[in-house]
């Protein structure tokens, strides 16, 4: 009984987590550039110790949950700003954030007090000379990154890409930020952009509110079986009492 009583408590966990990411991913609908993030389960099955009576972590049966992102395309929007760029195919535009490389697909730009490229929350977009500085009335970005102000050359902007993307996670406000030093970021070749597009996030909310539903219902049925455990160790601590 022990045993299903930790993994009922642990399926409870669980879904819990489950719901978050759900939530999250209907939060960030209408967030440009944002990715769906997805759970993935791992069954872990030992044997509770009844001898001792005391039920180690690693002796309970566990359903342990971790996430990755998807990273397929979203819809490019038209938005009419010249400094907007949508990325179609491989790749994501390079933030720099306190002096560290972040990574998005949100190509909602704009200029700062110093002519700088930056995101909307003030963070530069990465060329291949560093901090993209456009001084002129005429931006031209072609599909290669490109920048062409006032038809004379400026910059070209950095797209890269990782051969594998999960060490790449959320890290808020359509960042990703790179948590293996051994994945290393390389140039993409397999994109093309287009100014005056921008990258809605990926997000489907009628398979999101499906998904909501179906772990609303399995943690309500973890809850019905806590309810009884509990209930049945009540009913055996009386008897012990008698």
């Amino acid at each position: 009984m022990l045993k299903g009583i930790y993994r009922t408590l642990s399926g409870k966990a669980v879904t819990e987590r489950r719901m978050d990411m759900v939530a999250n991913n209907i939060a960030n609908s209408l967030t440009p550039g944002y990715k769906t993030t997805r759970p993935t389960f791992k069954a872990v099955d030992d044997t509770v110790d009844t001898s001792s009576g005391v039920t180690s972590e690693k002796q309970v049966s566990l359903h342990t949950l971790n996430s990755y992102i998807n990273f397929a395309d979203g819809v490019l929007v038209e938005s009419g700003n010249r400094l907007d760029v949508g990325i179609e195919g491989d790749g994501f535009f390079v933030v720099s954030l306190n002096g560290k490389n972040m990574y998005t697909r949100n190509g909602q730009f704009t200029l700062n007090h110093e002519k700088k490229l930056v995101t909307m929350n003030g963070n530069p977009v990465m060329g291949e000379g560093g901090e993209i500085t456009i001084d002129g009335a005429d931006v031209r970005i072609e599909t290669d990154g490109t920048i062409y102000v006032d038809k004379k050359y400026t910059d070209k902007i950095r797209i890269v890409t990782f051969d594998d993307k999960t060490s790449l996670k959320n890290f808020g406000k359509s960042l990703l930020i790179n948590i293996d030093e051994k994945a290393i970021e390389k140039a993409s070749e397999k994109f093309s952009l287009k100014q005056g597009f921008y990258e809605a996030s990926n997000v489907d909310l009628i398979k999101e509110m499906i998904e909501m539903m179906s772990t609303l219902r399995a943690y309500e049925s973890y809850t019905r079986v806590d309810q009884f455990f509990g209930d049945m160790m009540n009913k055996l601590i009386n008897l012990g009492r008698i």
